[in-house]
C-alpha cells in the first residue's frame, strides 16, 4: 500500500507539472482563460512550489482578479520568502491599486535578492516616483539603464521624469537616443515634441528675465 501512495504521489507530481507547463505556454500565447484552468489545477497540489503559486498570481492579476491574485503572490512567498519574482509580482498587483508604499517596499525586497533585475527596478523607479522621491527614482533608472542601456521603455519613462523635474534637454537627448532605434515609437515623438516645445518656453523665460535684469538709465531734469 505504502508503493501504491508513493507511486500514486510522483504521478500526482508529474500531472501537475504537465500543467504548469501547459499554463505557461498557453499565458504565452495570451490564451489567458486557458492559462488560467491549467494553473489552477497545477497549483491544487500540496507541494506546488513558490514559482507556480507566483505564475498564478500573475495569470489571476491579467485575469482582473487582484484579490485573488495577492494571495496567490503571499502564498509563493510563504513558500519561498526569498523568491524575488513573488515580491516583484506583489509589488506591481499593490501599484495598480496605488498601494505605492507597501509596492515600493516589495520592489525593494527584490532588488535586494536580484539586484540585477531590470524590470523590477523600472517598477520601483516608477513607484519611488509616484511617492514623490524622484531623486531616488532617478537613481534607480540610472541603475536599470546600467543593465539595459537601449530598453526603450526604461528610457521613455527615466525622460519623463526628468521633464518633470525641468530636466527638458537632457531628457530629450535620450528621446531622440530612442527614436533613433525606433523611429515609429509614438510615444518617443510625442515627448520629443512636448520637451521641444517646453525647451522653447524655457528660452523665452530667460529672454524675458535677462530685459528685466538690466541696470536702467537715470534720467535727469534740467530746469
Amino acid at each position: 500500500m505504502v508503493e501504491c501512495k508513493s507511486s500514486a504521489k510522483h504521478a500526482g507530481a508529474a500531472e501537475a507539472a504537465v500543467m504548469h507547463n501547459l499554463a505557461v505556454s498557453a499565458f504565452r500565447l495570451g490564451k489567458i482563460e486557458a492559462a488560467l484552468k491549467f494553473i489552477s489545477r497545477a497549483c491544487a497540489h500540496p507541494e506546488a512550489p513558490a514559482s507556480w503559486h507566483r505564475n498564478h498570481a500573475e495569470i489571476l492579476d491579467r485575469c482582473g482578479n487582484s484579490t485573488a491574485a495577492e494571495a496567490a503572490a503571499r502564498l509563493a512567498l510563504s513558500r519561498d520568502p526569498d523568491h524575488a519574482g513573488a515580491w516583484g509580482t506583489l509589488g506591481t498587483i499593490l501599484a495598480q491599486r496605488d498601494a505605492h508604499a507597501e509596492s515600493c517596499a516589495c520592489y525593494k525586497r527584490a532588488v535586494e535578492i536580484e539586484p540585477d533585475s531590470v524590470q523590477v527596478l523600472n517598477n520601483l523607479a516608477v513607484t519611488l516616483a509616484r511617492l514623490g522621491r524622484r531623486q531616488a527614482a532617478v537613481a534607480r533608472y540610472r541603475q536599470a539603464l546600467s543593465l539595459a542601456p537601449e530598453s526603450p521603455q526604461i528610457q521613455l519613462n527615466f525622460a519623463t521624469l526628468l521633464g518633470e523635474l525641468g530636466r527638458y534637454q537632457e531628457g530629450l537627448e535620450i528621446v531622440r537616443a530612442v527614436l533613433d532605434l525606433c523611429p515609429d515609437s509614438t510615444r518617443a515623438r510625442s515627448i520629443a515634441t512636448e520637451f521641444a516645445r517646453a525647451l522653447k518656453r524655457q528660452a523665452k523665460l530667460e529672454q524675458k528675465k535677462k530685459k528685466d535684469t538690466r541696470p536702467a538709465y537715470a534720467l535727469s531734469m534740467s530746469a
